[in-house]
């Protein structure tokens, strides 16, 4: 990345308006894998900046990576933080490349390119999660179905639901027993108790920095660290929250599974509730919180977990 220029990219559906750090002008290319190729040939940027946008930069990372050019993903909040604190009021697309250009390169020597994991299998496990949402609210339309027409509708639809969420669960298992590294990442996760397919398969699709954070990083990440708040006199109870809530999701019902058989996690859980007197649902996060830590250091060391009886 040294003394290669820094690339500041405002996405939209479809064009890119590019930067580069340090200067004012941008171009704007059409948001497709052959010019983005052509784009990133002629540069040869040491580093690609983004602000993600839910799908429409999946051109332009897989362009980068097969180019091994780092990227790094930028939270709108702190490009909207940089704006402000520059005084800057006006919002373009080629401002907002400037301007992301400008946070990346302020920041090069100090962050690392954001890690970004399978595409593939983000994607599967982001629709596998649409497809349990909406078997749930077919569902309960059933239990509150009033003739039997509907109730037949309602069941039909709910079948073909399933089958596609069964569908969906088996190319995710053929896409991480595809790469012997993740496969390996898998199973070693599933040495945890509590953590079975579903959660090691959202651990390593949603959460690919697993194993390169320390403890309280990767618990911040995901919105498991209490974060305090304090002004002056007054002070205000700690609270979890943000972060990545699929993986919250999975990490609850993990939780609740680790400690209903005998594990250092129920013991953890009953020293809470029982001898320090804290709340179940509290009890119930700190346990979501060392599951997590628990997995990033599984996954850091590359060895099983070390309570795994087996």
């Amino acid at each position: 990345m040294k003394n290669k220029p820094i690339v500041g990219v405002d996405v939209s559906k479809e064009w890119l308006d590019l930067c580069l750090a340090g200067q004012t002008k941008v171009e704007r290319i059409a948001n497709e894998a052959g010019s983005i190729g052509t784009w990133l040939d002629r540069v040869r940027p040491g580093l690609v900046a983004f602000e993600p946008t839910g799908g429409y930069e999946r051109a332009l990372t897989s362009a980068a990576r097969e180019r091994d050019i780092p990227l790094l993903r930028v939270h709108p909040n702190k490009v909207i933080a940089f704006r402000n604190a520059q005084g800057i009021k006006a919002k373009t697309d080629k401002l907002d490349a400037r301007l992301i250009a400008a946070f990346a390169g302020e920041r090069t020597n100090r962050r690392q390119p954001s890690i970004l994991g399978n595409d593939r299998l983000r994607a599967l496990a982001a629709r596998r999660r649409q497809l349990v949402a909406m078997l749930q609210a077919e569902r309960c339309r059933r239990a509150l179905a009033a003739t039997g027409d509907v109730r037949e509708s309602l069941d039909l639809l709910i079948a073909t639901l399933k089958q596609n969420r069964e569908l969906l669960e088996g190319k995710i298992e053929e896409t991480i027993a595809a790469d012997p590294q993740t496969a390996h990442l898998a199973r070693l996760l599933r040495t945890i108790h509590g953590i079975g397919p579903i959660t090691a398969a959202t651990l390593i699709a949603d959460l690919p920095e697993l194993g390169h954070l320390n403890a309280k990083q990767i618990a911040s990440l995901v919105g498991l660290a209490p974060q305090t708040r304090q002004s002056g006199k007054t002070s205000y109870r700690a609270a979890t929250g943000h972060g990545r809530p699929q993986l919250r999701q999975v990490l609850f019902n993990a939780a609740r599974s680790a400690i209903r058989c005998s594990s250092p996690f129920k013991t953890f859980y009953d020293r809470l509730v029982g001898d320090n007197q804290r709340p179940g649902k509290v009890a119930l996060v700190a346990v979501m919180r060392k599951l997590l830590v628990t997995a990033n250091a599984v996954a850091r060391d590359q060895q099983p977990w070390k309570f795994n009886a087996a």
